[in-house]
This record gives C-alpha cells, sequence and structure tokens, in this order.
C-alpha cells in the first residue's frame, strides 16, 4: 500500500511541474506604428513610449532618418529627445513634481516648487529637488491616495525592502513615533503630530530623505496621516498619501552609452542621445537592440517595413494600446498594435471607425463601425501553397484554404470538402503553422495542440510505408498509411492529414505534416517532419446577429465581416473603461480640464509565480497573476507539510524508483511541449496534488 502511494505522489508531483511549464507565457510585444522610410514616434503613436492618458503626459521622441535606402547613419540616423513634465502627486496637497519618459519608463526628475505655500512638503525638505540637474533619475515606485490603516503590529510594507512602523502613540493620540527600516535595519525614526489641533501639512507628514548619488537629501519616501489613534491593545493611523522614489539611480550623464545610443546633452529638463558611432542597417529580418526597453524588428521582405516595438516580460496584465484619440478616429493595425498584424507580409485587416457625435457620444449604429478583411498567406511549408487568414477581435484566425491553380501541392486544400469555412460563418484559430525540422519515433509521439498526438505506429522494412495514428485525449481518431521515402513519392503520399466536420463546415483539414523520409531501425522507427498545421477544433461563430459584449454582427461574407454598436449607445464620459468586444475595449481620460481624450486597447497577460506588484506606468499597467498561481502555491506548501509527518516515505519512494521510471519519462516528455500550449491547467494540477498528499497520509495510516 505504501509503494502505491509513493508512485501516485510521485507521479503527481511531476504532473504539478509538467503544468507550471505548460501554462507559462513568455512575453508581451508592444509595437509603434509600421514605417518604411524615415519615421518620428511618440506617446502617440508607440504605446511603448510613456504615457499618461489623464493628464495628457508624453515626454518622448524618437526619430529615424533613412538613407541609402535602408541605413541609419551615424550619429544622426536615430534621435531620441525627453523633455520633463509637471504631474500632480495623487495626494494632491503635496504638490507636483516633473516626471519624464527615458528608454520607455516613467521616471522621477525633481520636485517642483508650489509658490506661496508651505504644503509642498517634499519640495521643501529635499536639499537637491532637480536630481536630473545631477544627471539621474529615480523610478516612481509608489505615488497614491488610498486610505489604509497601519497598526503597531502590522508595518507598512512598501518597496525595495522598506517598511514603516508605528513605534508608539502618545496617550493623547497626538504624536506617533515613526520608525523606517530597509531590509530589516532601522534607518530612520521621527515623530510626527497628526491629530494635533491647527496640525499642518509638515506635522502630518512623515517624509525619510537621503543622498543619492549625487543628489543631496532627496526625500525618498513620504506618507501623510490623516488621524491617529492609541488603544488600549493595538495603535492605528490612517494614511492617506504614500510616495516612495527608489534609491537606485538612473545614470543619465552625459556620454553614456545604452546600448546603440549615446547620451549627448543632460539639462535641468531634457536628454538628448544619438547613435554616434553605430551605423544601423536595416537589412531584412532583423532584431535590433536600440536602448533597453526599445528595438526596431524588419519585415523578412525584400522592400523596407519596420517598427519600434518594447519587449516586456513581467509576469502580470498589460494594455496594448492605440493612437490616443480626441475626436471621430480610425485604428488599424498601423496604430493599434492589439489587431492581427504580420510585418513579413504586410498583412492587416482590421478597421474600427470611432464616430463621436454630441461631443462626447458613440451613437448607435454607426458610433463605432469594425470591418475585418481576409488577405492571403503562405504556408510556413510553402509547398501547400496559402490559406487565407482574418484577424476577427484582435485575434489571428484560419477563413479558409485557397486553390492553387494547376498544382496538386496544395494538399489541404484539394482534400478538404468546405475550404472556406469563413462562408459557414465561423473561424478557426491557427494552433501550429512552421516548418521546423524535427524527428518523431516510435516510442516519442509528436504532441499536438488540444491534446492530440500524432505517432508512428509501424514502417514497412523497406522504410516507404507508414502507418500513422492520431490520438486526441489517448484514444485514437485517425490512422494513414503514407509512403514518404517510396520512389517518385508525391505531394500526397509525403503529407500526413486529418480532416473532421467542424460546425457546419465538413471534412475540413484541421492536422497536416508533411514527412521529408522514413527509417525503419532495429530498436526503433523514425521519421523526420518538416512541414506542421494545425487548427482548433472549437469554432469562432461569426454568424450574422451574433453579439460581442457591445458589438453586434451586421454583415458576413466569403471574404468580410462587419460589427457596429446596434442598440448600444455609448458615451464616452471621463475616467470610463468599456468593452467593446472581447479583446478590444475604450479608456478615457480622467481629465481635469474635461477635454474628450481615449484610447483602444488590448489586455495581454504574462503569467508566472508569485505576485507583482502595479506599476505606476499607464501604457503598460501590471496587475497581479491570476489566483491559479496561489493555488499551486498553496499545494506546495500542502506538500511540504505532508513530508513533515511522513518521512518514511522516502523511503518507499526510493524503493519504488524503478516502477515510476516510465511515468517520470512521460512526465519530462510532457514538459517539452512549447509553453504556447493552451495555458489554465495549473489550478487542476495543484489540486491533483493535494489529493495525492492526502492520499499519500492516509495510505500511511493503513
Amino acid at each position: 500500500m505504501k509503494k502505491l502511494a509513493a508512485i501516485t505522489f510521485t507521479s503527481m508531483v511531476l504532473l504539478l511541474a509538467t503544468a507550471m511549464v505548460v501554462g507559462a507565457v513568455d512575453s508581451v510585444e508592444v509595437r509603434g506604428k509600421v514605417a518604411t522610410g524615415s519615421d518620428t514616434w511618440t506617446a502617440d503613436d508607440f504605446a511603448g513610449f510613456y504615457y499618461d492618458l489623464d493628464d495628457d503626459i508624453k515626454t518622448e521622441e524618437l526619430t529615424a532618418t533613412v538613407t541609402e535606402g535602408n541605413k541609419l547613419m551615424e550619429p544622426d540616423g536615430v534621435v531620441y529627445n525627453t523633455k520633463v513634465m509637471p504631474d500632480d502627486f495623487d495626494y494632491d496637497a503635496w504638490g507636483s513634481y516633473n516626471v519624464i519618459g527615458f528608454m520607455a519608463d516613467k521616471y522621477f526628475a525633481g520636485y517642483i516648487d508650489t509658490p506661496d505655500s508651505v504644503e509642498d512638503v517634499l519640495f521643501e525638505e529635499s536639499d537637491d529637488e532637480n536630481v536630473l540637474s545631477d544627471e539621474q533619475l529615480l523610478k516612481i515606485l509608489i505615488d497614491n491616495d488610498d486610505e489604509r490603516t497601519v497598526t503597531s503590529g502590522t508595518p507598512l510594507a512598501m518597496e525595495e525592502g522598506y517598511e514603516l512602523s508605528i513605534s508608539a502613540i502618545d496617550i493623547d493620540g497626538n504624536k506617533v513615533y515613526l520608525e523606517l527600516s530597509k531590509d530589516g535595519a532601522v534607518v530612520d525614526s521621527k515623530v510626527i503630530s497628526p491629530s494635533k489641533d491647527g496640525a499642518t501639512m509638515k506635522d502630518k507628514t512623515y517624509y525619510y530623505k537621503k543622498d543619492i548619488g549625487d543628489s543631496k537629501d532627496v526625500v525618498i519616501v513620504a506618507a501623510h496621516f490623516k488621524n491617529a489613534f492609541r488603544g488600549a491593545e493595538q495603535n492605528l493611523a490612517t494614511i492617506d498619501g504614500l510616495w516612495q522614489l527608489s534609491d537606485n539611480p538612473r545614470d543619465v550623464s552625459e556620454n553614456t552609452e545604452y546600448d546603440k545610443m549615446t547620451i549627448q546633452t543632460v539639462t535641468a529638463d531634457s536628454i538628448m542621445m544619438d547613435i554616434e558611432d553605430n551605423d544601423i542597417t536595416l537589412s531584412k529580418n532583423k532584431d535590433i537592440t536600440l536602448m533597453p526597453g526599445v528595438a526596431i524588428r524588419t519585415a523578412d521582405a525584400d522592400e523596407l517595413r519596420y517598427y519600434l516595438y518594447k519587449e516586456i516580460t513581467e509576469p502580470g496584465t498589460y494594455e496594448i494600446r492605440g493612437n490616443v484619440a480626441t475626436d471621430t478616429f480610425t485604428w488599424t493595425a498601423d496604430n493599434f498594435a492589439g489587431f492581427y498584424y504580420d510585418i513579413d507580409d504586410n498583412i492587416k485587416t482590421e478597421e474600427l471607425v470611432a464616430t463621436i457625435s454630441e461631443g462626447n457620444k458613440l451613437l448607435e449604429p454607426n458610433g463605432v463601425v469594425y470591418t475585418t478583411k481576409v488577405m492571403a498567406d503562405d504556408f510556413e511549408y510553402e509547398p501547400w501553397g496559402s490559406y487565407n487568414v482574418i484577424g476577427f477581435m484582435a485575434e489571428k484566425y484560419f477563413a479558409g484554404y485557397i486553390d492553387t491553380p494547376d498544382s496538386i501541392e496544395d494538399v489541404l486544400f484539394e482534400e478538404s470538402d468546405d475550404e472556406n469555412i469563413l462562408s459557414d460563418e465561423q473561424l478557426l484559430q491557427i494552433l501550429v503553422d512552421n516548418d521546423d525540422e524535427r524527428t518523431v519515433t516510435s516510442g516519442t509521439p509528436l504532441a499536438l495542440e488540444e491534446g492530440y498526438e500524432l505517432s508512428i505506429s509501424a514502417i514497412d522494412i523497406d522504410g516507404n510505408k507508414v502507418y500513422l495514428e492520431l490520438s486526441k485525449d489517448g484514444a485514437v481518431v485517425d490512422s494513414k498509411v503514407i509512403s514518404p521515402s517510396a520512389d517518385n513519392a508525391g505531394m500526397k503520399d509525403k503529407t500526413y492529414y486529418y480532416k473532421k466536420d467542424i460546425g457546419d463546415s465538413k471534412d475540413v483539414v484541421i492536422v497536416a505534416a508533411h514527412f521529408k523520409n522514413a527509417f525503419r531501425g532495429a530498436d526503433q522507427n523514425l521519421a523526420t517532419v518538416d512541414g506542421l498545421w494545425q487548427l482548433s477544433d472549437t469554432p469562432k461563430d461569426v454568424s450574422e446577429n451574433t453579439e460581442y459584449d457591445k458589438m453586434t454582427i451586421q454583415t458576413v461574407t466569403a471574404d468580410s465581416i462587419s460589427m457596429d454598436i446596434e442598440d448600444n449607445d455609448i458615451t464616452l464620459s471621463k475616467n470610463k473603461d468599456i468593452t467593446l468586444m472581447p479583446g478590444v475595449s475604450i479608456k478615457t481620460a480622467d481629465s481635469d480640464d474635461d477635454a474628450l481624450r481615449y484610447y483602444i486597447y488590448k489586455e495581454a497577460t504574462i503569467e508566472g509565480e508569485g505576485e507583482v506588484a502595479k506599476e505606476e506606468n499607464e501604457t503598460a499597467v501590471v496587475t497581479p497573476v491570476n489566483a491559479t498561481e496561489k493555488t499551486v502555491e498553496e499545494a506546495k506548501e500542502a506538500v511540504e507539510e505532508a513530508n513533515k509527518t511522513v518521512e518514511e516515505a522516502e523511503q518507499v519512494v526510493e524503493e519504488a524508483k524503478e516502477e515510476v521510471v516510465e511515468a517520470e519519462a512521460k512526465a519530462e516528455e510532457a514538459a517539452e511541449v512549447p509553453a504556447n500550449k493552451t495555458p489554465g491547467f495549473g489550478s487542476i494540477f495543484a489540486l491533483t496534488g493535494l489529493l495525492a498528499v492526502a492520499y499519500l497520509v492516509l495510505s500511511r495510516r493503513d
């Protein structure tokens, strides 16, 4: 019984590890508008640059000057400028500070004096108010006016290891003795008096200042105390303003190099960089880092086509926004990076038009009109020909196979009965399309998406005929014999395909694999696959009158879809977040001047362990990772707790090792599945892990 329990436990832990590998998403690319020659990007058309929609703060500009067809010649081939702008603290009474975007991130440049005021405590208490004058910048870690309660037993946790705690409150509740610690060591203490009669801003504000690089006595932590209370069991206080800067400065001194960019001039309010000593050739299919946070990607095409982009890898949820609009506006993949775009073939199919009426209204049905139209795209394994691709609700979909005239190589078209599934008012997601060479053996099936696996059942003695089986979730759904190594083998001889009815579309090829060769060995059979294709077997409904949030499909043809906001007037009031359809939303500014300012955006999520604090950069808003991660952590804790009570199980597991070799091997194979497999199984496996632990403990009692 113990041995069986150990086997079960080991297998479940391996499955949990596999699930975590499969569920990961690596990065999000935020791109700017596409250029074909010299061009300029600002936060208006490159969502990677820092932008504050509420106050319309945008400070960065990059100009690329193309010469000799495709060259950016030093020093002025790329010139980057950024200039400070004033921004109010979220706790307004403190006044304002200078913010600056630098290398696509938000930074603090200096405190601003508020004339005829003593409320601007952070300015008044800093000796060097302008850190940019000292050729450095500081990351803004916290800036908010959320009310929170701090007690003597629960310090206020901040960034970079800082904690603010209440040491004592006098009997009248007037004086509060505070301690600030970093990494457990007290670095500052101060008495404030937030509750006394006639308390001033300085009485109510705790601040901590220190030397940062060349800047002397800069306030890097501030907290505004609304009140304080001495209780019988514990002391408590309410904080309604919090501010923190990083104590690690960013060097922006002249002649500092950041990848290909060199800082040329720094003033009290601006920075300029160029590509001194770094000529850049925009050859096709290039990925060129200009500076941390900003890179150039070129098309794999003979004509010049390129864009700026920022790659984000930190776990969290991010906004990929389009151009900022102040009136009627049109977005395509050129100015909204959320829409599907293929730079190599310049494929862009989606367009959304917002028509403003009565100052800030999008009136039904034509206040928002979305259209998308198919475009031809080649398979990665080019001999198969081409297919129609379409962007729909900011995602890439398959619309139908295309006939290649005077050719029998287009097997996927020829073998599908309903080649155009858009004619049947549905679309399919493209799961796999590549021409990577890979080896498949009789012992290692080829793992596909949605639970499919393609395996070699047998190869004849001459190595000509290959018997293949396709399974889904462990059950065989198709088998076929192909002859990739036969003399004069044609495309159909070398291509395995699986077709099935998908919704209203009959016999659509959804899996295809091109076999380059096959070999029968003494110990195992193997074959080389150099073309792979898979469509989802779950269709996306695009039939007329289908509603997706506020959008309704009005017309569907063999090559296009149009939607509008029938029966859904939209008012673009300030500070609104409005879902138009899955994948596309509208956000409006919370502006003091009541000016209309808005953009469309798409959310993208990078999964990862733990939780990530919200960044203050409004271009890329980070939210905590989903609850799956918490579930996994709980499972780990449960495993650790169980281990304390079943230490002898280690010996049992050791004895059972030989019996779980096969299970471990299968788990390792599963862990090699690409990270873009459908996520969402982490919580299932975590719960399974918990059940395994329970089973092990119960079995021990037996």
